[in-house]
């Protein structure tokens, strides 16, 4: 069995997932994609008619998200036309789930040089039309009559209520989250993995 390798990894920076505040929540969710993608491209000198398959997660695969995220964001990242993508959906496991199929494809041999990540912009939550559903569902009542799938929204503060866990102790624990992430940026433990995006007209947004 052939082994798989990583050669890479980088992301976009976090930001605030509302229109108007956040620095990247007005942007593309295609021109995000494509800008990690351009990163990989030009950090490691690929030809791009090389990559066998570019595998994204995207769990709201609404609007803008919707018509194939990754073979999109592909295109306008300048990738040959070559490069296939696909993009698929296991909710917040959407990620991981991209990344090991594209190192079992690789290790089954049926691909030499892939690329597994994904794209998801929390801002764009509910956006596409309708209200959305707390469920998974979708309002299909009659599976909900035999799997109640709640959204993981749901399910944490129903967990967080069964637990005893109050409001204050969740916001300290994401306030020291919050920090580590600040010192951790600050002494440069990111520096290779985040980059800098740029918006359409080549100035700095974050």
């Amino acid at each position: 069995m052939a082994e798989a390798w990583i050669i890479d990894a980088c992301r976009t920076p976090r930001g605030i997932g509302k229109k108007g505040k956040g620095a990247l929540a007005d942007e593309h969710p295609q021109h995000l994609g494509a800008a990690v993608l351009k990163a990989l491209k030009e950090r490691n000198d690929l030809n791009t008619a090389d990559v066998d398959d570019i595998i994204f997660g995207t769990s709201s695969q609404r609007g803008t998200q919707s018509g194939d995220l990754a073979r999109m964001a592909a295109l306008d990242a300048g990738y040959d036309v070559k490069a296939s993508g696909v993009t698929l959906d296991r909710f917040c496991g959407s990620g991981i789930t991209s990344v090991n199929i594209a190192a079992a494809n690789i290790m089954a041999g049926m691909e030499d040089l892939t690329i597994g990540g994904g794209t998801e912009m929390m801002s764009l939550a509910g956006s596409g039309g309708g209200k959305g559903s707390p469920f998974l569902d979708n309002d299909n009542l009659r599976l909900r009559a035999v799997h109640p799938q709640p959204h993981q929204g749901v399910c944490a503060d129903a967990i967080a209520t069964l637990e005893g866990i109050d409001r204050l102790a969740l916001d300290s624990l994401a306030l020291v989250s919050q920090q580590r992430a600040d010192h951790a940026i600050k002494n440069g433990h990111f520096n290779k993995s985040l980059i800098t995006v740029y918006k359409t007209d080549g100035s700095s947004r974050a």
